[in-house]
């Protein structure tokens, strides 16, 4: 069986396309670029990431992939300049990274957060994963 990727808007999987739009609506500067196989690169410019880092914002690239909602929202990418106030190390959960992506012409380096889905990716909207992971940093 050959599993083909439902195309709706802007090159999108329908479902990608409503993840998008969710998005989009929670933070309204919001850019997105289609991967190329149904699925959505994300950069929001400014999401809150607390009191607990030397800058309290940061930007957040993701890719929503073609297979949602089968699928994890990963990898989920921070700026690199992302250092904590109290200057302690990130810890585990944050890894140095290269961003190469079709929203930039160059590279550029970014702080990788890992944070898995526990449960059922199905069940998990977009925004709400991309919350998750921010009020776990927020916390961390």
């Amino acid at each position: 069986m050959t599993t083909t990727p439902e195309l709706s808007i802007v090159g999108l999987k329908e479902v990608v396309g409503v993840g998008v739009t969710e998005i989009v609506r929670a933070y309204p500067d919001t850019r997105h670029v289609a991967d190329g196989q149904g699925g959505a690169w994300i950069e929001i410019p400014e999401v809150e990431v607390g009191d607990l880092y030397a800058c309290p914002t940061s930007f957040l690239v993701c890719l929503l992939p073609f297979a949602l909602p089968a699928a994890d929202i990963y990898p989920i990418f921070l700026d690199r300049t992302l250092t904590r106030a109290d200057e302690s190390a990130l810890g585990e959960g944050f890894a140095p990274a290269e961003l190469s992506w079709p929203g930039d012409p160059v590279p550029r380096p970014v702080i990788q957060v890992s944070r898995r889905t526990r449960g059922d990716f199905a069940v998990q909207k977009p925004l709400i994963k991309i919350e998750k992971v921010l009020e776990w940093v927020r916390t961390r």
